[in-house]
């Protein structure tokens, strides 16, 4: 197998593997015997037949897409190997040649984490922190839900200020699946309604086109800040040590969803240290 590895803007990449028909040969075969396996001719006990005539009852196509299946990860998995690349991104893949008795390729596309500049941000929110109002303890004129509603602008205006000051080039292959995945959340919303996308469209007085932009500009602004955020987590040493993960997981009383957190703890130490980072940004 040979690999090619070409740079794309935005820490996109794009690999293109030659997989010698000799190596699909031995998956084809070995995905044809446990097919044929299966398969029941008259006169012959199941899958004794002799391979030409099992050979004309065998679904080619079927092969076909099962030596695909079974191709294209591994040699994906060897080709990031080999270029010492760590995608974030399910890739995007393109048979580009698939003929017997030759050379197969294929043309993966996919993306690493972008690369983010911070700029002058902590200068920028220790200035946008010092335009708040400080809060007395014990004040009358204040009740808490003024207090944070206050706070809560207080963090919009530093989410704003993070993305405005930073700088990061997202690739399009990644802001193309987090669009996908809005989506596609959008129209089982839209079924579960019984409806259809076209009603939908209709009803809400939007167009196809209006929807997806939207949703590009949504995923371009999440992802961004995304990275930004962990960007300044990093910048600012901020760490979720376990003893924190499992002290909300204990605190939870539903047995499922404890289950869950526990499952995808990964996910809350996520959510953990965003938190920790704008608490964080509040003080700076």
């Amino acid at each position: 197998m040979t690999t090619a590895l070409t740079r794309l803007s935005g820490s996109a990449f794009e690999l293109t593997i030659t997989v010698p028909w000799s190596d699909v040969k031995k998956i084809y075969d070995q995905v044809f015997e446990e097919l044929a396996a299966e398969i029941e001719v008259e006169g012959f006990r199941k899958g004794k037949a002799p391979k030409n005539v099992i050979e004309e009852k065998i679904d080619k196509s079927k092969v076909y897409g099962e030596v695909i299946n079974r191709l294209v990860p591994e040699s994906y998995r060897q080709a990031l190997e080999e270029h010492n690349l760590r995608p974030i991104v399910t890739p995007q893949v393109k048979i580009s040649s698939a003929d017997e008795e030759k050379d197969w390729q294929m043309i993966v596309s996919s993306a690493e984490k972008p690369e983010v500049v911070l700029g002058e941000y902590k200068k920028e929110i220790s200035a946008l922190n010092a335009t708040g109002k400080i809060w007395k303890p014990g004040d009358p004129e204040v009740d808490e839900k003024t207090k944070t509603e206050e706070e809560k602008k207080k963090i919009s205006k530093i989410i704003d200020k993070l993305v405005e000051v930073s700088k990061v080039e997202l690739p399009i292959v990644l802001v193309d699946s987090e669009v996908n995945r809005l989506l596609t959340s959008l129209l089982e919303d839209i079924r579960a309604a019984g409806l259809t996308y076209e009603q939908y469209l209709q009803s809400s007085g939007q167009t196809a086109d209006g929807v997806k932009q939207k949703y590009y500009q949504q995923a371009e602004t999440a992802l961004k800040l995304e990275f930004v955020l962990e960007a300044v987590a990093d910048d600012l040493k901020i760490e979720v040590g376990q003893e924190e993960i499992k002290a909300i997981i204990d605190k939870e009383t539903d047995q499922n969803r404890k289950k869950t957190l526990t499952e995808q703890s990964y996910i809350l130490a996520s959510v953990l240290r965003r938190d920790k980072t704008i608490s964080r940004l509040l003080t700076i």
